[in-house]
């Protein structure tokens, strides 16, 4: 089945362009919706100490968006990338290929290589395939989609079923998972949703609901849940204080397994554009549960979930974006580690070169003693193509 679909999904833009003529007048192309992107990127990583030998990976990476609007209550949606990786990694990272999917997929693994050798993955993956069914102040969802709960910009607390990294800069659209939403509309401004999710194992299931309101001009949302083990709640909120935006969120975990204690992540985020469109954003966490003291060497099979966003005590993001020009935008953040002292620095600069072409420039650099988050590791270049469709 799962060859199939991935099959199916490299099948349909050659039968959609195809049939583009004979079906010009037809209903369903007025009622059929496809994108998507082409990239290239070249990523050179370099080691702590430059006299030692430099990395290149090269990425081919093609997504494709397919949706079928049947009526004006149901839709169906199909989306997926396509991604040929050749050089470095592959090659001297052990089980590169084999972890090249999606991690949040709990019921079915869509994703699928198709062929690897000692420096290549040609991998193929879905992460969108779901049936939307929508009447009055109904909506139900089923399949793989993404529950977007999050408020804030770089750490999620409240994105309790597809947790992503900030690092991970080249999937936009983040993760999904498979579930089943239902949401009711209460009022103009109030909703209520639940979700329902399935383990890989099938030996415990994801369970959740969110209420979310309008209060003294903030939005404010309250969730509770039992997923990855563990009993959730969480309060999230966002508005504005003297023009600028300000969001916040946090999750209490209590682990229904013993050897673990309770935990507390919280995040607050301020952000704020001038009138020469600056653009400042500043963002911190809290982890209850966090290392107060230099972590070590961190875990390869380590997975990220919304309890271990920051694995020391305290982080701290900063961030100025500055458009240079109507179609050039430079920015530079960074991320410290307040606990250890290590950090993280990076730059970009983005440039359009018509409506649906753009260069990026990334450069993330990572500094800090040995034993720190971010002093284990060297920095890294990146230059990526994009061409949407």
């Amino acid at each position: 089945m799962k060859k199939s679909l991935l099959t199916f999904l490299f099948l349909i833009p050659i039968i959609v362009f195809a049939q583009e003529e004979e079906q010009k007048n037809s209903k369903f192309k007025e009622n059929f919706v496809a994108s998507g992107y082409l990239k290239f990127m070249q990523t050179v990583n370099l080691p702590k100490d430059l006299d030692d030998e430099w990395y290149i990976d090269n990425l081919f990476h093609n997504r494709l968006n397919f949706k079928y609007y049947a009526s004006d209550k149901i839709t169906f949606a199909l989306e997926g990338r396509n991604r040929l990786i050749y050089g470095a990694s592959p090659k001297n990272i052990p089980g590169y290929a084999n972890e090249f999917g999606n991690q949040n997929q709990y019921a079915f693994n869509m994703s699928h290589n198709w062929t690897t050798g000692t420096s290549y993955v040609l991998n193929s993956e879905i992460d969108r395939a779901y049936f939307d069914y929508s009447s009055g102040d109904w909506q139900v969802r089923i399949g793989r989609q993404r529950i977007n709960w999050g408020v804030a910009m770089v750490w999620n607390p409240m994105d309790l079923f597809n947790t992503y990294s900030f690092f991970d800069f080249d999937y936009e659209e983040r993760p999904g998972t498979d579930a089943v939403l239902i949401r009711n509309y209460l009022g103009p401004v109030s909703s209520i949703e639940v979700v329902f999710s399935p383990s890989n194992q099938f030996d415990y299931y994801n369970f959740a609901a969110l209420y979310k309101t309008n209060l003294w001009q903030y939005d404010f949302q309250l969730l509770a849940g039992y997923v990855r083990e563990n009993y959730n709640l969480g309060l999230g909120w966002e508005g504005q204080i003297g023009g600028a935006g300000f969001k916040g969120e946090g999750t209490y975990f209590h682990p229904d397994y013993k050897g673990e204690d309770p935990s507390l992540v919280m995040d607050i985020s301020l952000d704020y554009t001038f009138k020469n469109s600056l653009y400042l954003h500043i963002e911190t966490i809290f982890n209850s549960a966090g290392a107060t003291s230099p972590i070590g060497p961190i875990d390869p099979n380590f997975q990220l979930t919304p309890k271990t966003l920051s694995l020391g005590r305290f982080a701290l993001f900063n961030e100025l974006q500055y458009q240079l020009t109507p179609l050039t935008r430079l920015g530079i953040n960074n991320i410290i580690n307040t606990n250890d002292g290590s950090y993280y620095i990076g730059g970009n600069a983005t440039t359009s070169l018509s409506d649906n072409f753009e260069i990026l420039v990334f450069g993330l650099f990572f500094f800090g003693e040995e034993n720190s988050q971010y002093g284990q590791g060297g920095s890294q270049l990146n230059w990526r193509l994009k061409w949407s469709f």
